[in-house]
């Protein structure tokens, strides 16, 4: 982290906040994934870790494939797959 020379009391209250915002994103994001991988495997999709590392939550690509900050050839953003979270 950047130490927090130079900036002003407001500056430096808006990184707190800022943090907090994406601290509480980075949680609702892992509890959409956890959602959607009991949602595939109770329909019968069982795609592990060791197998399919990076599968798509939104289609049946099983691996993104891409630099981080691209979409996967399937459309979907690298948020969208198992391990980006």
């Amino acid at each position: 982290m950047q130490p927090d020379y130079d900036l002003t009391n407001d500056q430096k209250k808006a990184f707190e906040e800022n943090r907090a915002d994406f601290a509480e994103l980075k949680k609702q994001m892992l509890g959409f994934a956890e959602a959607a991988r009991s949602r595939l495997a109770a329909s019968g999709l069982h795609r592990g870790a060791e197998t399919h590392p990076y599968h798509c939550f939104l289609c049946a690509c099983t691996e993104f494939r891409g630099p981080p900050g691209d979409n996967c050839p399937c459309g979907h953003q690298m948020t969208s797959h198992e391990g980006y979270v």
